[in-house]
């Protein structure tokens, strides 16, 4: 698992900061480009449900495999797309593939870490990623730039046939050498049940519900600016290839240096904690970023600021993470981490089209405000309701108390999502 992560990472670091200015060299403005995100979104949604639940059920190994073949195809789609509507059928594909591959991760980890090292074994994959990917952009920066550059077809297109030829070593490497676990006997009728299945997890308490809607809720000031960086900081900043890459970069510092550290102090004072120390740092990354000045070369550290501070989210996913998992029964973790997945996939639909109109309709800087009002407002509030979850099931403390006065089991030893 930690070398498909690094190798996932690496492939990943290579287009993240151009995706988005691909589409719109294929003729994609902004609300077309939300549409995109919005339809990926969507189908990702629905991938959660079907991963998690198979996972449970079925052959492991099996949905890993055809979730990384879905990236690969995804990747070989955006090589060959001629205009930005192909994109649609290569983004639904790629998001089908990431719901799939990040859902089977989880599983796959979820009975290998008890709860006192959860938080730090998240940290240290994070960490591994990091290292193997931090050149990852600035080396995808020296092949458009010697390709033609950003602002053309051919300086980014490349780029897509070597992520093709990644996931297709992943493919390999999880054929070869993944154990695949004995799953549990489908239940009679079980396509018919698929919703009771998950029913059952969330009748586990109010503090079930309320954790979904946290993990669910960090998902959407991501979907809402992340699609739009790139053209933001090319268009209103000056940007070129190589601060894009720089910015990419500075993304994995955080991870690379705090993962570890973090996470153990995580482990020992609580995730909470920690999840709310983080959470202002995410607000500076997009405050940087919009107060950067517009001309010359004063805006770059404001920029890559934006990348050092945004790095925090990826540990925090990786805290609240560690809390999911330590709330249900290893039987119940696959149907549990596809609900998450599917919340967190459902709320971020709409989020990308609507960021796409009001950069159209209100400015560009509107989006970055917005996803700071929304965290601010909603999620934080939710998190301070939901109980803490690091001594819910070793033995050091009693079953995981709700503010409701309600009891749910301890669970079993488990682990995160991405």
């Amino acid at each position: 698992m930690l070398v498909r992560r690094a190798l996932h990472q690496l492939a990943g670091s290579l287009t993240i900061q151009y995706n988005s200015i691909y589409a719109n060299l294929l003729g994609a403005n902004a609300v077309q480009l939300g549409s995109l995100q919005s339809a990926g979104n969507a189908m990702g949604a629905l991938a959660s449900v079907a991963a998690g639940w198979l996972i449970d059920y079925y052959s492991p190994k099996k949905v890993f495999l055809a979730g990384t073949a879905m990236l690969a195809v995804s990747r070989l789609l955006y090589f060959v797309a001629p205009h930005w509507a192909w994109l649609f059928a290569a983004i639904i594909l790629y998001y089908l593939g990431m719901r799939t591959t990040c859902t089977c991760c989880t599983v796959t980890c979820a009975t290998e870490l008890p709860n006192a090292r959860r938080a730090t074994g998240r940290g240290f994959c994070k960490t591994v990623a990091a290292i193997v990917a931090i050149l990852a952009p600035l080396a995808a920066a020296a092949l458009v730039s010697l390709f033609g550059g950003m602002n053309s077809l051919g300086g980014i297109r490349p780029l897509y046939a070597i992520q093709t030829a990644v996931f297709a070593v992943i493919f390999v490497l999880l054929l070869a050498r993944l154990r695949d676990s004995r799953a549990q006997s489908a239940p009679d009728g079980s396509k018919l049940h698929v919703l009771a299945d998950f029913g059952q997890v969330l009748k586990r308490g109010p503090a079930v519900v309320r954790l979904l809607l946290v993990m669910a809720l960090m998902e959407l000031p991501w979907a809402m600016t992340q699609p739009f960086v790139p053209l933001y900081v090319r268009d209103f900043k000056g940007a070129d290839e190589f601060v894009l890459g720089g910015i990419a970069v500075a993304g994995t510092v955080v991870p690379l240096l705090a993962a570890i550290p973090l996470g153990r102090l995580a482990d020992r004072h609580g995730r909470k904690k920690l999840l709310f120390a983080i959470a202002p740092l995410a607000y500076a990354a997009n405050l940087s970023l919009v107060f950067a000045p517009a001309t010359g070369a004063a805006g770059t550290p404001l920029m890559l600021l934006y990348g050092v501070f945004f790095g925090f989210n990826t540990i925090g996913m990786a805290l609240a993470s560690s809390m999911a998992a330590e709330i249900v029964s290893s039987e119940q973790m696959g149907r549990w981490i596809g609900m998450i997945n599917l919340f967190r996939a459902s709320l971020a639909i709409p989020a990308p089209y609507l960021g796409g109109l009001i950069w159209e309709h209100i400015g560009p800087q509107y989006i970055f405000f917005l996803a700071i009002a929304a965290d601010v407002l909603v999620r934080l509030p939710l998190l301070a309701s939901v109980p803490e979850t690091l001594h819910s099931g070793d033995g050091s403390a009693g079953p995981l108390e709700t503010h409701s006065g309600e009891r749910s089991e301890s669970p079993p030893e488990g682990e995160c999502l991405r």
